[in-house]
């Protein structure tokens, strides 16, 4: 049977680390701190602290070297895997939050639109982003505001009002699900998440 080769484990989070590397403006690549390191029963007797220490200084040189930002002190946890066969290696990286891109999407008379950051506004007349061909719109009626982690929606002094969830509103936060209705055009809100989880 093979023996799994320190090498072998700071390569395979190297390579973790570089898949899971988002670039957050134009210059500031992101990558996540927690890894998690899953090898066979058998060889995770043989990974020592001492071995991790060592493995963890490579990574760090490894992400200096490539210029990533760390979002905190790199963290390996090394677990065993009954189904790894010996001499394998998986590592998992704990994906950061704050680094899930969210794209907001809005369906209404059934077709789904994607929105962008900033300002967009809903009305019957041909000068609003969205314009809707309702006579019970007012010309310019809402606006969703989304700041790439959250949306929210404004009337804008419209006649008939707007709705979330069946509550008028002034202004609130929206939610994914939120159904809003505006004359006689119901809206379906949702955030979709752009990063996909980590396939095995």
């Amino acid at each position: 049977k093979r023996q799994l080769q320190p090498i072998e484990i700071s390569q395979a989070v190297k390579n973790a680390m570089d898949v899971a590397a988002t670039a957050a403006g134009e210059d500031r690549v992101l990558v996540p701190h927690r890894y998690l390191i899953k090898v066979s029963d058998h060889d995770s007797q043989e990974v020592t602290e001492q071995l991790l220490k060592a493995i963890r200084a490579e990574v760090v040189a490894h992400a200096s070297q490539k210029g990533y930002r760390l979002t905190g002190e790199i963290e390996l946890k090394l677990e065993a895997d009954a189904k790894l066969a010996r001499g394998r290696v998986q590592v998992g990286s704990a994906a950061v939050k704050s680094l899930v891109t969210w794209q907001p999407v809005i369906t209404f008379n059934g077709e789904r639109q994607e929105l962008k950051s900033g300002t967009v506004t809903f009305g019957r007349d041909i000068s609003a982003d969205f314009a809707i061909d309702d006579r019970g719109l007012s010309r310019i009626h809402f606006e969703i505001a989304f700041n790439g982690d959250v949306a929210a929606i404004r009337d804008l002094g419209s006649t008939n009002g707007t709705f979330v969830d069946g509550a008028r509103i002034s202004e609130v936060v929206l939610r994914s699900g939120s159904k809003i209705s505006a004359g006689r055009t119901e809206f379906d809100f949702d955030l979709l998440p752009l990063t996909g989880e980590p396939s095995e």
